[in-house]
């Protein structure tokens, strides 16, 4: 559905741009979580001080999916192409 209520396309955004934008914000979800496991941890072991840095990192990425629009092609692109690595960093504790 659009904007308006209508259930024609948008002819703003093909498939394709609607299907990266998902993509996006699923790569950013997958890193808030990896933030939480990493907060969770870090709270089981006390380390208050870790876990609440690591929550304020986490929040800057929740403002950025809150944020993000089918319309940032250019942020979209770049989230998709970096965001794997950055996962991947959370999740080993690198980042």
């Amino acid at each position: 559905m659009t904007e308006t209520g209508s259930t024609e396309p948008n002819p703003r955004w093909s498939f394709d741009d609607e299907r990266a934008y998902e993509s996006a914000r699923n790569r950013i979800g997958a890193v808030i979580a990896a933030y939480s496991a990493r907060i969770g941890a870090a709270d089981d072991a006390g380390d208050h001080v870790e876990a609440d840095r690591l929550a304020e990192v986490s929040a800057g990425y929740e403002e950025l999916r809150r944020g993000l629009s089918p319309d940032d092609k250019p942020e979209i692109a770049r989230i998709n192409a970096e965001f794997p690595e950055l996962l991947a960093r959370v999740r080993a504790g690198r980042q």
